[in-house]
């Protein structure tokens, strides 16, 4: 979808000489083409009652949670930011987002049903690849044969942040017919952009009747883990936490945690 307003643009061309993905951009611009379309002004003639009330509709109206009301937020603080209004932005409310909020997540029948033979969408969910992920996937890191790839995980602040994973055998055979298919062997596997990557998900939320207003590409990533500790708490009756960190490139042990708590809820009201 593209931008409408001049303001929208403008960010997204000053975050992406920030250093921001494209994906990232985006989406922190095309809210403020809804602040512009909700104030019916510039957002610089906006007064501190205008931002309260479209935070509220954003709430109430189109029922954001706390993270997805956090981002519309950061993004009219990087808006007022880039024009000089520094006062604005500071004053501009973020809700706090607790580190205990539970990542949301799809059963795996669901997942099967939303991604389909996507192959896009098979590699990101077989691997809980985050969106920036996928993109940098190459086929010349892909053994066709054995479904080993090189995986660079981002968002490690310094830590090794490239790995070598193997496919599940059913996504490895959906990830060669695409390579074939298309004849690519050398280079980038997914050769699109974050945005046309998430256009796929959106429509594939509508194909299976999921509201693509609610879900956001990362739900694969969390469904993924979570699915891994499911089946681990089932067969073994317990989660290697330390080899599913790696495997999701945590830092911090308390984040592969969550995804063992909501497993252990699940089970709790259906244990088979």
């Amino acid at each position: 979808m593209p931008l409408n307003s001049k303001e929208a643009i403008s960010l997204y061309e000053y975050l992406r000489l920030s250093g921001k993905s494209e994906g990232t951009a985006y989406n922190y611009a095309r809210y403020i083409d809804k602040f512009v379309e909700f104030i019916g002004k510039p957002p610089e003639k906006a007064t501190r009652m205008d931002v309260m009330e479209f935070m509220r509709y954003i709430r109430e109206g189109l029922g954001f949670k706390d993270r997805s009301v956090a981002i519309v937020g950061w993004s009219l603080r990087a808006y007022y930011k880039m024009v000089g209004l520094d006062d604005m932005a500071r004053w501009v409310p973020i809700p706090q987002i607790g580190s205990e909020e539970e990542p949301e997540w799809l059963p795996e029948d669901v997942v099967m049903e939303l991604i389909d033979r996507v192959a896009v969408l098979v590699v990101a969910y077989d691997l809980a690849l985050r969106l920036g992920e996928v993109v940098l996937l190459k086929a010349d890191r892909y053994n066709k044969a054995t479904g080993e790839i090189e995986v660079t995980r981002l968002k490690h602040k310094g830590r090794p942040n490239k790995y070598m994973l193997i496919l599940d055998d059913w996504a490895r055979d959906v990830l060669n017919e695409y390579l074939d298919v298309h004849g690519i062997r050398t280079g980038r596997i997914f050769r699109m952009t974050t945005r046309t990557i998430q256009n796929i998900f959106k429509r594939r939320l509508k194909v299976i009747g999921l509201d693509p207003n609610r879900y956001r590409f990362h739900v694969l990533r969390h469904s993924r883990a979570t699915h891994i500790a499911i089946r681990e708490l089932r067969e073994k009756g317990h989660v290697d936490v330390l080899s599913l960190a790696k495997f999701m490139g945590h830092a911090r042990i308390e984040t592969t945690m969550r995804y063992v708590h909501l497993a252990s809820k699940y089970l709790a009201f259906r244990p088979t």
